[in-house]
């Protein structure tokens, strides 16, 4: 072999360990991002099941009571509560109670607007102690929209409908809460 061949690079390829190393590492490294970015997205979900309500309007004919449940498994925190007496805004419990013609003593209300709802909790918003009472109002109550727009602990909301001229109730997820002073039950 003479020293001018020798001298010459070789030209057959040859592999670039380093470089080759490097790509893989950077797979590995945008997989494990992936899986991270993943099982974040993962955890979110379940915290969010973990901390969800759901608000149901009911009334109870053997209680004689005009109710809210959180049927869910997180707290509810109630943000607006609005009723309406055949499209009439209701301010509080006195002009709700004049317009189902009730006299003070006959039912036993409880503040609902700006209050938490634990999970499974049964909170009564009116009880009608007297059954004849509850007899001549029960008919009414059907007549009166209720809205309450309410929260998870992470600031997910929902908007929940029943009575008036409604067919079903309504249930939907809003942004937020909007607050509309001129129309709230400040009960």
């Amino acid at each position: 072999m003479d020293e001018a061949a020798a001298a010459e690079p070789s030209t057959s390829p040859r592999r670039d360990w380093n470089g080759v190393s490097a790509v893989i590492a950077a797979l590995i490294g945008l997989l494990a991002l992936f899986v991270s970015g993943y099982t974040a997205w993962l955890q979110r979900q379940q915290v969010r099941a973990q901390v969800w309500p759901r608000l149901l309007l009911m009334s109870s004919d053997t209680q004689q009571e005009w109710l809210v449940m959180n049927k869910g498994v997180g707290p509810a925190l109630v943000r607006s509560a609005r009723l309406r007496f055949d499209g009439a805004v209701q301010r509080d419990w006195a002009a709700l109670a004049g317009a189902l013609r009730l006299e003070p003593g006959e039912y036993v209300q409880s503040t609902v607007n700006g209050t938490v709802l634990s999970a499974g909790e049964r909170y009564v918003m009116a009880q009608f102690p007297e059954r004849a009472v509850w007899e001549r109002v029960r008919p009414q109550l059907a007549r009166v929209e209720r809205r309450l727009c309410f929260c998870s602990t992470l600031d997910e909301c929902w908007v929940v409908e029943s009575g008036g001229a409604r067919r079903e109730d309504g249930y939907r997820s809003v942004d937020r809460c909007e607050r509309n002073e001129a129309e709230e039950f400040n009960d």
